[in-house]
């Protein structure tokens, strides 16, 4: 692994900490705020020595906000660290498969940070706890003003912030909120109906780690579509207010699985065989691994764990379920992994880490 990753191994980002408003359905909230350089080709169309001279001068003018933080070429980082830094949300697989210079910058804590010449030539993004769009905001414009600052935007009297997709242009935002709908999951029609409704509403509805990821763990991302039109308090305040939408049906859901005998009955016996999963499996693959963590934390935000001898905390279960990802596994290693090898280390480390005794 990188020297320059191994400090992020052993800390918790402090947007998975369960400590912000709604956060027992609302893991996190991500904020990316998309700018270009005036009069400059987009990154794709950039030429090799030109990218290179804008990625010195935005060392220069980012120098300052990132003494204390990390800033990485993606082109240093071998496949095992990539994975790392995507399940970590500091940068995305379109920036690793970039043909050209590229940058990455993100604090140790996984606050905030800054991609440059992925798809456009910066987006920054903030993270907070929970159900926190305007923290997550100021973040991300703690690292997007020092850019705004030291360099010509491309923006338009009429049509706002020009970016590389069409769709991003106008304020350039892309507000997201990461759920944890377990509860809605046990009653599929419902869970299907949130997602169309986010659909029909507007939003964009995502797996775990956006745009082409898979909803492991019953872990969504729902994001603004629009952002052309409208100022940028007016979109945060859609995607605030289907979150809040979201965090109501579920939290009902989970009190009518509660106060149901039969309801009850049903989800300890699940607790008690993903537990047993947990502790017996010679291997256990990503998706089951956080299927049965995500069962676990549904039973533990209800109170029922102890009800089964078991004793973990909702953010005990949460934290794990990106630390047992593919890329955190060979972080620890040191080197990839072929998929039966990380299955049987995933076991291993998950029963290390939650203290489950062997069988």
């Amino acid at each position: 692994m990188d020297a320059r990753l191994e400090p992020l191994l052993e800390r918790t980002p402090d947007w998975l900490s369960g400590e912000g408003p709604e956060s027992a359905v609302v893991v996190a909230s991500r904020v990316r705020l998309a700018r270009n350089l005036a009069g400059t080709p987009f990154p794709l169309q950039m030429e090799e020595e030109a990218a290179r001279a804008m990625l010195e001068a935005v060392r220069e003018t980012m120098a300052s906000s990132f003494d204390d933080g990390v800033v990485l070429e993606p082109a240093e980082l071998g496949p095992a660290d990539a994975e790392f830094l995507i399940e970590r949300s500091l940068a995305s697989r379109d920036l690793f498969e970039a043909e050209r210079p590229a940058l990455v910058f993100f604090q140790p804590c996984g606050r905030n940070g800054l991609l440059v010449n992925e798809e456009d030539h910066f987006r920054g993004q903030g993270f907070a706890s929970g159900l926190d769009l305007e923290a997550a905001l100021g973040l991300c414009r703690e690292v997007i003003e020092p850019v705004e600052k030291g360099f010509p935007i491309a923006i338009h009297p009429k049509y706002g912030y020009l970016t590389a997709c069409p769709t991003n242009v106008g304020s350039g935002m892309r507000a997201s909120l990461l759920l944890h709908l377990p509860a809605l999951a046990r009653r599929n029609a419902p869970l299907q109906h949130i997602l169309h409704t986010a659909q029909k509403s507007g939003l964009a509805v995502r797996g775990v780690h956006g745009e082409g990821s898979r909803a492991l763990g019953h872990l969504y991302q729902i994001s603004n579509q629009k952002t052309l039109g409208g100022d940028l308090a007016s979109q945060l305040k859609g995607v605030r207010d289907f979150g809040l939408q979201v965090v109501a049906y579920e939290g009902k859901t989970r009190d009518e699985i509660l106060g149901s005998e039969a309801s009850r009955r049903s989800l300890l016996r699940d607790v008690e065989q993903a537990y047993t999963r947990l502790q017996e499996s010679g291997k256990i693959t990503t998706a089951q691994a956080l299927g049965a963590l995500s069962t676990l934390r549904l039973a533990s935000l209800g109170g029922l764990l102890g009800k089964a001898g078991i004793e973990f905390t909702a953010e005990q279960l949460l934290i794990q379920s990106f630390c047992l990802q593919p890329g955190h596994l060979q972080a620890r290693i040191g080197a990839e992994m072929d998929p039966i090898h990380r299955d049987s280390y995933r076991a291993t480390l998950l029963r290390d880490s939650l203290g489950i005794p062997n069988p």
